[in-house]
């Protein structure tokens, strides 16, 4: 193991790659698809890469747009030489998310694979393919720690894209960490597996290098999880990074060779890690290796982790995301900024050095993110925008959004605790669950789903299911089923991109046999406002499209607004079904009529 000494925090990445390369100048650096380099002819590539960017004037920013590869680490240890802001962009990222911001960089650098996807989006920035054969020799500057070194687009999955801003310092720091609390190594072989422009690449990418070990790169994307399972096991992977879908994926196919290969650790982050995947792991794959949860973010950097304890999770929705990392602070707040007793739910504030400088061309996000620390002079606080709850000996679980916290029908419901329920449904490999505003403005649940390879979800089934587990209030008004949901480059589901579930008719509803007869129509109408649902017929049930006794006393109120006929909700809760309801409807105003 090359040490990374405490000091080496407050230095650059450029520094410590030199000194790699001087004692491992032969090792293997980079490999894929069979080729590979070393770490001196990496030294030497990238050298040249960044020799290329040294006409662009002090303060510019370049875009590096690449998809999965040796291209793209190359072109982003040589904007990190350079000393020019990088801003990493995956090209299977929507462009509506990047195009604004790519008409503020000053140059856009890409390979031959994505040239006609950059000039597509470029407008009249110019876009460089490769590195020219006639670039000038030498880097023309030497970056300093403090110096803005990548600039990460983030919140992809809940709407725009906007850049965090990283300095050469946090990423050091946050490389160093690999090396000094998972033993990265020469020797290992660290597995690379997803877009770059994703910050939770940093471990595997920098943390890799520049502690001498091999990385080797896998283009998931293109060759899917079945043979990421075989090449993880041909090429003898030491340390395999995932997020908790790939961590599923791999456990469901089964690797045929699960007798002959594990990894020595596999570390999972990006989205929620559930006991039951720590299980499967153990059970299915026969693996006993450590499984490492963390939580990190584009802002902070890492923020926590630990070596998950089975028994420590029994009985949990969610596995922890461990205990604060070295030189990082981590507290839970209430809306006042004042820490909540353990055990109780509040917002997640990360103290201490190597946090983001901000986000680019955003001061006001900045100053609303990234406070002043009260209890560090000249240090900052960032507010992160997740709840979480910390408990007295220290460790952390997160609970997703402070916006995943909703209110619904007067309950406080942690959308993180649905999908928890959502997920461990039969046949459900992913599901996420947010709450939508309805024309009236009330919130209601929703779901999304996707099914592990092979299986069949009815969407109403399902809802059933939910149903007899969740009390009325945190059941989802709709279910989508879904071969696939959206993701982000970080391979997290894109919450913003969701197919939307209004308007059509739910899924798994067999078609609509039109109403009959003048009350038939009126239910028909107020069902199909209140549900947001352009068809309703007369053998639909109330409850089957997601409606609950509160959604009643509307659909009474309605009667008695267009018809003038006065019912309860509860005479109307009895009639289910929109044929059986208008009939009672008629017997009632019948009643009324010979009665008045």
């Amino acid at each position: 193991m090359i040490p990374f000494e405490r000091a080496e925090f407050d230095g650059t990445i450029p520094a410590r790659l030199r000194r790699i390369v001087a004692a491992l100048p032969a090792a293997e650096a980079l490999v894929e698809e069979g080729r590979s380099l070393t770490y001196a002819a990496l030294d030497a590539e990238s050298d040249r890469a960044a020799a290329a960017l040294r006409d662009l004037p002090q303060g510019s920013v370049v875009a590096l747009v690449f998809g999965i590869g040796m291209e793209a680490i190359i072109a982003l240890l040589g904007a990190l030489k350079a000393g020019v802001p990088a801003m990493p962009i995956d090209p299977a990222a929507p462009p509506e998310d990047v195009i604004g911001l790519l008409a503020q960089v000053a140059r856009i650098v890409t390979a031959p694979a994505q040239e006609a996807w950059c000039r597509d989006h470029a407008g009249s920035t110019p876009v460089q393919v490769g590195v020219p054969a006639d670039a000038p020799g030498g880097i023309a500057r030497t970056p300093r720690p403090e110096d803005p070194a990548i600039i990460y687009l983030t919140s992809a999955s809940t709407g725009p894209a906007k850049g965090v801003v990283r300095p050469q310092r946090s990423l050091c720091w946050h490389a160093g960490l690999q090396t000094r609390h998972h033993g990265y190594a020469p020797g290992d072989r660290i597995a690379h597996l997803s877009s770059f422009a994703y910050a939770g690449a940093i471990p595997a990418i920098l943390g890799g290098l520049l502690a001498g070990a091999t990385v080797e790169v896998f283009d998931s994307r293109r060759h899917g999880l079945l043979a990421l399972g075989r090449w993880a096991a041909a090429r003898r992977i030491t340390v395999l990074p995932v997020t908790p879908p790939v961590l599923r994926d791999l456990v469901e196919a089964r690797l045929p060779e699960r007798q002959a290969w594990q990894p020595r650790r596999i570390i999972v982050g990006g989205e929620v890690l559930r006991p039951e995947d720590v299980t499967a792991l153990r059970e299915r794959l026969g693996w006993d290796c450590p499984v490492v949860n963390r939580l990190a973010s584009s802002e902070a950097g890492m923020i926590a982790e630990w070596v998950v304890d089975p028994a420590a999770c029994q009985g949990r929705e969610v596995v922890p995301v461990g205990f604060a990392v070295e030189e990082r602070g981590v507290a839970v707040l209430d809306e006042q900024g004042m820490p909540v007793p353990p055990g109780e739910v509040g917002e997640i504030v990360v103290s201490g050095d190597y946090l983001a400088l901000g986000y680019w061309q955003r001061p006001e996000l900045t100053a609303e993110r990234f406070r002043p620390d009260p209890q560090r002079p000249g240090g900052r606080r960032l507010f992160t925008g997740d709840l979480g709850r910390l408990h007295p000996d220290g460790l952390l679980e997160h609970l997703g959004r402070a916006d995943h916290m909703v209110k619904i029908r007067g309950y406080r419901v942690e959308l993180a605790a649905v999908e928890a329920v959502l997920c461990r449904q039969e046949g459900v490999a992913e599901g996420v669950v947010q709450a939508v505003r309805m024309a009236g403005g009330d919130l209601r649940l929703a779901a999304w789903v996707q099914p592990v390879p092979g299986a069949t979800i009815s969407a109403p089934g399902l809802r059933q299911r939910l149903a007899s587990v969740l009390p009325d209030y945190m059941v989802p008004w709709r279910v989508g089923v879904f071969a696939a949901l959206p993701r982000s480059a970080g391979g997290k589901i894109a919450r913003g991109r969701l197919p939307p579930l209004r308007g059509a008719r739910p899924q798994g509803m067999p078609p609509a046999v039109p109403p009959r007869g003048a009350t038939e129509r009126l239910l028909a109408g107020l069902w199909a406002t209140l549900f947001e649902v352009d068809e309703i017929g007369r053998e639909d049930d109330f409850f089957e499209l997601g409606g609950d006794s509160l959604d009643m006393l509307q659909v009474a109120a309605g009667l008695y607004e267009q018809r003038s006929v006065f019912i309860t909700d509860a005479d109307l809760l009895e009639h289910p079904r929109l044929a059986d309801m208008a009939a009672a409807v008629d017997r009632h105003a019948d009643q009324a009529a010979q009665t008045a």
